[in-house]
Order: C-alpha cells, then structure tokens, then sequence
C-alpha cells in the first residue's frame, strides 16, 4: 500500500515492528495527511474475512468460545463502556442500540439491563453462538459488509474499528443505519497513551492505530463530536450529521506532528514511569485473584453480579506499600470480586 486507506495521502514515516503475539514483522507507516497510523501491507477483503469468522478468537483468546474469566472481564469492560455513555448524555430510554462485533455479547446483555434495546453483530461464529445461547441477545453472525438497512439510534464498537479495512465505508454504512440525531460510540486504542509496553503495542489483527485527530478525521464527514476521553484507551462519542459534508475534515500539520512526538517518545523508561507500568504486576496478581473466585457461576450469573456490583457502587479497596515504615504507593486492588 503506497498511500493511506484513510485520506490517500502519501506517508511521511514509516518502520517495522513486531506483532505482539507472534513476533512477525509488520511494516508500519504514518499518513501526513490525516496522521493515522496503520500497517502498511494490508491483507485481502477475503482473508480478513475468513480470519475473522474462524481464527480471531482463536488466536487472541485461545478458545472457541469464552471462558468465564473473559466474561468476568467483558462484564467490567462493558459496565465502564456503559458508563461512559451515561456521562456522554446519551439516554437508554426507548433506544435501539446496535453493537458492531459484539463479541460474545455481554455488552449487549448489560445494556439490556441498563435499558437499550440492544442487539448486535459478531463475524466469529463460536461466539455469536456464545451470545445467543447464554444471554438470549439478538447476534447476529455477520460483518459490518454484510449489515443491511436497519434504523436504530445508538451504534457501539469497542475495539472493532481498528479492525476495519476500509474505515471511511464502515463510517458511511453507519450513518446510513441510524436514525436522526442518533449517536455513534467508538472505543479504540490510542496510539498517544503512555501505557502500553513497547512489546505490547502492534498487533497484525490491528490495521489502523488511532489518535483523537486521525478518528476524528475518520468519522468527520457523518458525524460530529459529543464527548472525548483518552487517558487511556480512546473513548468517543458522535451525533450523526444531518447531511454529510463534502469530504472529511483533516487535522492540521501541528497534530500530526504530535502524532509523530509520541511515536518517538515510546520505550520502556515512558511506559515504566509515566505510564505507570512498574504497577502491572500487582494488578494482574490481583485480578488472578479475584478471578479465581469465580467458581461455577454460569455466564449470566456473573454478568448479573458484576451490574448489581455496579449499582450498589462499592468504592474500591486498597493495597499500601511500604518498605522501612515508609509509605510508597496506595494503588486499587480488586480483590473482592463481586
């Protein structure tokens, strides 16, 4: 590929890294005109298609289909995405939502509970199935290619656009599905965050690696910003426009540039230090922990703990450190899992 799939800019960078699960070399690149960068040998329509319908899961998950600590950890993912949504503005009442790869449709299910009349689609076939049969939610086997016309008012993908080989007809289809004033809310990762490790950071599954500007510029002639928050990952919400505009509004040479800085900045001493990566492993062995405890629950009794966990808003606990008497760190520790 000799120029962006995004804007068709020509690129101003580019280098090689290694995927984060197999070790294979990818050849990345950074557009100038939108700042998006992305892989720059992109696979087929076709191979992305049987990849994705047979071998994603697999390879990311090693399953077929969920176990119970990628509920568990679904479950939490989609009540912070919930919430989200909520401080967005964006009211559940009498609202048809729409997720687009659904997974195994645990968001879908808690936003049944908060609300939303939600249905979904997922391209894998073990996990539609997953969804169908433990939560009863409306999945869909498909890809976004395959969604017919279908007006509903709210539209979710959480880490799917990233995905997406042809980002500006996924944008295109979605508006064409939503009704007046509906919304459009994207979770992906952000290229700018501080808190990847540098071993954790590529993936050949991701062809596209956003900023606040590249997906703002993606998604710019159908929808208009609502809400942004990027400390970590990337959280934004759209309202679809009542006519798209003429073409997409590009970011100006000062944000790609920005875009090209943080690229620079990345290592061990950034993501150790200000990404407060030195915590991780305190983290992880609690959630080890509190996964642990989940026993035989059935799939929707976990997700049913995790939304009354979130209705009782529990404040977290704590963990404090400390060496000679000398207070360190105090860090949240989710031990308790429901």
């Amino acid at each position: 590929m000799s120029s962006c799939r995004l804007c068709n800019s020509s690129f101003i960078q580019s280098w090689t890294a290694q995927d984060a699960k197999s070790g294979e070399t990818l050849s990345m690149a950074l557009c100038g005109g939108c700042g998006l960068v992305q892989q720059g040998v992109l696979p087929t329509d076709e191979a992305l298609k049987i990849y994705y319908s047979h071998n994603y899961r697999e390879d990311y998950k090693s399953t077929h289909q969920p176990k119970a600590k990628y509920v568990y950890r679904a479950g939490q993912s989609a009540r912070d995405r919930l919430a989200f949504i909520e401080r967005a503005g964006i009211n559940p009442q009498d609202k048809r939502l729409l997720d687009i790869g659904a997974g195994g449709g645990e968001f879908c299910y808690l936003a049944g509970r908060a609300g939303f009349d939600a249905a979904g689609i997922e391209p894998h076939m073990g996990y539609s199935d997953y969804a169908r049969e433990q939560y009863d939610v409306a999945v869909r086997t498909c890809g976004i290619e395959e969604l017919g016309h279908s007006e509903v008012d709210v539209v979710t993908m959480f880490h799917v656009f990233e995905h997406l080989a042809h980002p500006t007809d996924a944008v295109k289809k979605i508006w064409s599905v939503l009704s007046e004033q509906g919304n459009l809310v994207i979770e992906v990762p952000n290229i700018h965050q501080s808190d990847a490790s540098p071993h954790n950071i590529y993936f050949k599954a991701h062809l596209f690696y956003y900023s606040r500007f590249s997906l703002m510029a993606a998604v710019s002639q159908y929808f208009e910003l609502v809400a942004l928050e990027d400390n970590n990952n990337l959280f934004m919400a759209f309202r679809k426009r009542a006519q798209p505009l003429q073409s997409m509004v590009l970011p100006s040479a000062a944000q790609i540039m920005q875009t090209q800085i943080r690229l620079n900045q990345k290592g061990w001493t950034e993501y150790l230090v200000e990404g407060g990566g030195w915590k991780k492993v305190f983290l992880r062995a609690a959630k080890t922990v509190g996964e642990s405890r989940l026993g035989k629950l059935p799939a929707r009794g976990i997700l049913d703990k995790v939304w009354e966990k979130r209705q009782k808003q529990k404040q977290p606990s704590w963990l404090w450190l400390s060496t000679g008497g000398g207070l360190i760190v105090a860090m949240e520790l989710c031990l308790n899992l429901f």
